[in-house]
């Protein structure tokens, strides 16, 4: 692990590599970077812990990214926020470090706890506080990536991922190494682009048939939170599980922060009172954004050369944990 002095100059080298593409800027140009950056036009979006404010001018490990390489492009967050991110330290490693990958909850807390260490979210002008629960939940791994690239930027800890060739003629076993440039976490089908509403950050449907309009959001790690703990309090109870509601409700939900269990359950009362056509449009509408919505590894096959995709965490390839605990062997690291 690098010390402070290593990791400046770590950082400094980044930097200069960085520049050359135009991404992960120092906060001293980052914010000419946002504002000159050019409207976005096609698609290509717990635990409570404390956000710290931000302060650009104190925090030189900071880096201002660029909403545009996030797989939502920012296109729905307020207007003018901002995300810095910056590396991984001992205490962030040594707290993922404990992380039980057969415990969904315990590694959605390890995620949590380094976005909310190594990232802050903030509207420029605006006192209103942002934190890691208002991420996209598709760009949550992106972001995670990202400090990842920072904490090893002379690539100490490289996360290869085993490939099969789709090619029935192929069928080769590629091992590729995944970093932001080729994890595509959200690519939304040009067919929902249309309903796309800036002003308003989400997607607004009017159907003539309902005589209705339907508003669909991109849920954020706190709605999805919030939806996964009500689910875990109906098993509990033995209340069966209305998967249809769980599946739909995320992406009708705005804010978190407004979101209450009496509420989510009058949500989920409404859903009954749906005509079938209502039902049929969200949830065909909810499913393309789900299936959209997934993390995936893309590269080319070495022996064929065909375009290769496949879901990251795979038998056989590194696993969450992997992200920033060095997966060499013993005997690379002495």
């Amino acid at each position: 692990m690098m010390d402070e002095n290593e990791q400046d100059d770590a950082l400094s080298r980044l930097d200069a590599i960085d520049a050359e593409h135009g991404v992960n800027k120092p906060i001293s140009e980052a914010t000419e970077v946002v504002e000159k950056s050019e409207p976005v036009t096609s698609l290509g979006k717990a635990r409570s812990y404390e956000q710290p404010e931000l302060s650009a001018a104190e925090d030189s490990p900071w880096k201002l990214l660029n909403l545009d390489l996030l797989p939502s492009r920012g296109m729905f967050y307020p207007e003018g926020v901002e995300l810095l991110i910056k590396s991984a330290k001992g205490k962030e490693i040594r707290h993922w470090s404990t992380m039980d990958e057969h415990d969904p909850l315990d590694v959605r807390e390890k995620i949590n706890f380094v976005l909310n260490k190594c990232t802050k979210f903030k509207v420029r002008g605006n006192p209103r506080p942002l934190n890691f629960s208002d991420y996209s939940d598709a760009d949550k791994y992106h972001i995670l990536f990202r400090i990842y690239e920072l904490t090893f930027p002379n690539q100490e800890n490289k996360l290869m991922a085993k490939l099969r060739c789709a090619s029935a003629k192929c069928k080769h076993v590629n091992k590729l190494q995944v970093t932001s440039k080729n994890l595509l976490g959200f690519d939304v089908p040009e067919e929902l682009y249309k309903y796309y509403n800036p002003e308003e950050k989400c997607f607004v449907l009017y159907s003539p048939k309902l005589e209705e309009t339907i508003r669909f959001y991109l849920p954020t790690s706190g709605v999805m939170d919030k939806f996964r703990e009500k689910k875990k309090e109906e098993e509990s109870a033995g209340i069966e599980i209305d998967k249809a509601f769980y599946n739909v409700g995320p992406y009708l939900v705005p804010d978190f922060r407004q979101l209450s269990k009496s509420q989510m359950s009058l949500l989920k009362q409404d859903t009954f009172g749906w005509s079938d056509l209502k039902f049929t449009i969200i949830h065909k509408f909810t499913e393309m954004l789900r299936k959209a919505a997934v993390n995936r590894a893309t590269g080319v096959c070495e022996k064929c050369k065909s375009r290769l995709e496949s879901s990251i965490f795979l038998g056989g390839s590194f696993t969450v944990k992997d992200i920033f605990i060095v997966s060499a062997g013993l005997d690379e690291l002495i």
